[in-house]
Parts: C-alpha cells; structure tokens; sequence
C-alpha cells in the first residue's frame, strides 16, 4: 500500500523559467513524510519531536528529476517504504502530473531518541504500521 497525497504547484514553488525550483521539491518531501507520520502512522511530528522524545533526520537523500513541472500542475505524490532497518526507514516518494512521472526521491530516514541524538530502534508498534505501507514488488 502508498501513502498518497496530490499538491498542486503553486507561484512560490516556480523559478523565473516557471518551473518548479528543485529545492521545493525537497519543502514537498518533507511534507510528504510529514503527513504520512501523522495520518498514514498516526505518530505526527508534534507528538513524536515537540511533546515526545524522537526525531526522525534525514540521513540521506537520493532524488531524480524526470521532467519540468509548471504553475498550476498538480503533482499526485506516492510514498513507500523501500526498506525498513533497525532504526532506518528508506522511503521512495514518486510526484507524477497524470501518468507523467516527474520526481522520485530516495530518502533515509533515521528514527533517534531525540535528546541523546542517537539512532534508537523504532519500536514494535509503529514498524508493525510502516510495514502496512512496504513497497510490494
């Protein structure tokens, strides 16, 4: 099963040439994941980082820009999980206009006991949700 959200591209999104400016797709990801914790996983960044003990960093970040989005487009958003760790969650996150595919971004997410910082395994009840939204073959 994906996570599936559609957004579309806005005035502050485009650069001068009136495309998306690659850096917003970056703002896009992140809230990508941002709503998948909160509705897909019912563990929203408000509980988990500002009221709780967690966090979840970026690690890593692989994205492949496949064609121009423009004003007004909208970009239908898939994310899967790639491959769940001990306390790393490799995402695949895939923006299409149509069946036009123009983004896939690979992030790495690393789930942390927030005030020591450190990489921590993600507990039993949430890997048990994140396996409902793994990338089937």
């Amino acid at each position: 099963m994906s996570f599936d959200r559609s957004r579309r591209v806005r005035f502050a999104d485009v650069d001068p040439a009136g495309i998306v400016f690659y850096p917003r797709y970056f703002e896009m990801i992140n809230g990508m994941i941002e709503d998948w914790f909160d509705d897909g996983l019912g563990y929203g960044f408000d509980a988990m980082i500002v009221k709780g003990p967690h966090g979840v960093p970026l690690a890593h970040m692989e994205a492949e820009f496949k064609a121009p989005s423009r004003l007004d487009d909208t970009l239908d958003f898939s994310l899967v999980v790639r491959e769940l760790g001990r306390s790393s969650i490799k995402l695949t996150l895939t923006a299409r206009c149509g069946d036009e595919v123009r983004m896939i971004a690979r992030p790495t997410l690393v789930f942390i006991d927030g005030p020591a910082n450190k990489p921590i395994a993600i507990p039993p009840a949430l890997r048990e949700r994140m396996q409902a939204f793994e990338e089937t073959v």
